[in-house]
């Protein structure tokens, strides 16, 4: 009589146990606002939240640091590269969560002539504000599938439970 409730309560708390939940920290990205002279970005967490006053630390491309400073309260950052090549931007809230980008900046980097400008860099893809959801920050397909699957088995618990009431 007991058997079936009891399975499923044991089955629950082994789950609630050895779910990788507890040990996974949220990720952290990053996007560029507007590629011109000075490179603004802003650091967000992956639920959209901004990483509010994380230390930031811009190296050179001679591997030099260039600049360090926090981010405002919105995540935000900006910097002027002196010179060309592959600057890396790195922000640390000082709980564990780290974002990394390369900034790529030009021969004549800026609005006024984009079509010299380098490929953009391996990584966080660089985005208009309005596009948060598509830069990578967000529920990945792990997550949604994750989602589906415990609605889908509530679902069948209790289809399963309405039949053994009858």
């Amino acid at each position: 009589m007991f058997r079936l409730p009891l399975a499923l309560t044991a089955l629950c708390l082994v789950a609630a146990v050895w779910h990788p939940a507890g040990a996974m920290a949220h990720g952290v990205g990053s996007r560029e606002l507007d590629p011109g002279a000075a490179r603004a970005m802003v650091f967000l967490y992956a639920d959209g939240d901004p990483m509010a006053f994380a230390q930031v630390q811009v190296t050179a491309p001679d591997g030099t640091v260039h600049q360090s400073a926090r981010t405002d309260g919105k995540g935000g950052f900006a910097f002027l590269p002196s010179g060309r090549g592959v600057w890396r931007v790195a922000a640390n809230d000082g709980q564990g969560h780290r974002a990394e980008r390369e900034v790529t900046v030009g021969p004549a980097s800026g609005p006024a002539s984009p079509a010299l400008a380098a490929p953009p860099a391996p990584g966080p893809v660089a985005v208009p504000a309005q596009a948060a959801s598509t830069a990578g920050i967000g529920p990945n397909w792990r997550d949604v599938v994750l989602g589906l699957s415990l609605l889908a088995n509530l679902a069948l618990g209790a289809a399963c439970l309405r039949r053994r009431g009858r």
